[in-house]
């Protein structure tokens, strides 16, 4: 994933970055990456909590782009999610015409001087970076880009010290 956001920026910044979208089962999508992060949630003591939706309709979106975005949401939370008895919530509904896919965690949140740079390239929070040294601070960036470039936005919300939602609508 990381090399794909890495080809994505790239795209991005020669204005050769394109969808190629295809009907598919989100719901499906989001259980293959939880069954992917799975272990590594295991091994941080961090709950997964995911009740697909019966009879979700298909959407078309290009798979491998959404399936990044959802894995870095998934992803951060769980490292950022509180070390012990962490958890995880992972939501997919339909409102209306619209697609909600969000991820809440009861971590570290963003501190609020952070919010206004949270998605810019190459950016990460102070407490971030004292929770997860090794992150790149492209996955944000590359994910509102990639939902706005589907017709979405971003889902945000977050309190120091108690938790953050990462999601697209």
């Amino acid at each position: 994933y990381l090399i794909g956001d890495f080809l994505n920026l790239s795209r991005i910044q020669t204005g050769r970055f394109e969808l190629e979208k295809t009907p598919i089962s989100l719901s499906r999508l989001i259980g293959e990456e939880i069954d992917q992060l799975r272990q590594s949630a295991k091994a941080r003591n961090v709950s997964l909590l995911y009740n697909a939706p019966s009879d979700f309709p298909e959407v078309a979106i290009d798979e491998t782009k959404i399936r990044q975005v959802m894995m870095n949401f998934i992803d951060n939370a769980v490292y950022y999610a509180k070390p012990e008895g962490g958890e995880v919530l992972i939501v997919l509904e339909k409102q209306r015409d619209a697609v909600i896919f969000s991820v809440k965690d009861n971590g570290i949140g963003v501190p609020t001087q952070a919010r206004r740079h949270l998605f810019t390239k190459f950016y990460r929070a102070e407490n971030a970076k004292k929770a997860r040294p090794d992150g790149t601070g492209i996955g944000l960036y590359m994910a509102k880009r990639v939902v706005v470039a589907h017709g979405g936005s971003i889902i945000f919300e977050s309190k120091e010290g108690e938790g953050s939602e990462f999601g697209f609508r």
